[in-house]
């Protein structure tokens, strides 16, 4: 992501600034970093926005369900939510993240995606739809 300081520092502040929806609006708390990202908590989800910086750089976004009792299930990757939900296309959540200025972007494409996507997850039909993603 070029020379200007910590990469992984730069895309913590855009998802911390982009996701921040998910606190002000919906009740998450965080963030909280992570290795490589950071962690937002919620009301039986968990979002985890991670940038792994290797030889082809991305940016991926993990919706985890969690039970009342704290444990966490098998998460499904943002995009096939995306998908699956009917909200539209893969190619509105892409990952590949070569230089910063592709990552903030993926950082917005991927804010823009979980912000029309909450509802369904919030809702009661928000369980099954992640349970089908991950049989698929």
């Amino acid at each position: 992501m070029g020379n200007r300081g910590d990469p992984t520092e730069a895309f913590r502040a855009e998802v911390g600034v982009e996701f921040a929806f998910l606190v002000e609006d919906v009740g998450f708390s965080g963030p909280e970093p992570t290795d490589n990202g950071l962690l937002f908590h919620g009301a039986g989800l968990d979002v985890r926005v991670w940038f792994l910086d290797g030889h082809e750089p991305v940016v991926t976004t993990l919706v985890t369900p969690v039970a009342s009792d704290g444990v966490r299930a098998r998460g499904v990757w943002l995009d096939k939510l995306y998908v699956a939900s009917g909200c539209g296309p893969a190619q509105d959540v892409p990952c590949s993240a070569p230089t910063r200025r592709a990552t903030l972007k993926r950082v917005h494409q991927h804010a823009a995606a979980l912000r029309r996507l909450m509802p369904q997850l919030l809702s009661a039909e928000g369980s099954q739809l992640i349970a089908r993603c991950r049989k698929g």
